[in-house]
């Protein structure tokens, strides 16, 4: 399944925006979907969105599955980082 944030929201801002885009996620997740997560046209978003859109979905799936299934397309540099800096961060406090 193609995700292409921007299909789902006017912009990746908020968290409510997040919040589309994760039960779109959790919706293919519990289908045992891949998932292809566009970031298409978009060059920044806040950690905001992230934590509402990706990194909430450590509630519900393991973060080995998360991995496994999802893809992400047409990022930035800034996106990725910022994807893989709030789920080191959660893993590493979840650890503690």
């Amino acid at each position: 399944m193609v995700i292409n944030v921007l299909d789902h929201v006017k912009t990746a801002s908020t968290y409510e925006d997040g919040e589309v885009i994760f039960n779109l996620i959790c919706d293919a997740l519990r289908k045992n979907e891949n998932i292809i997560l566009s970031f298409n046209a978009i060059t920044s978003v806040p950690s905001a969105f992230i934590n509402s859109s990706l990194i909430r979905l450590l509630e519900d799936f393991s973060f080995d599955l998360i991995r496994e299934k999802i893809t992400f397309i047409n990022t930035t540099k800034h996106i990725n980082e910022l994807i893989r800096s709030r789920f080191a961060f959660v893993l590493s406090k979840n650890k503690s």
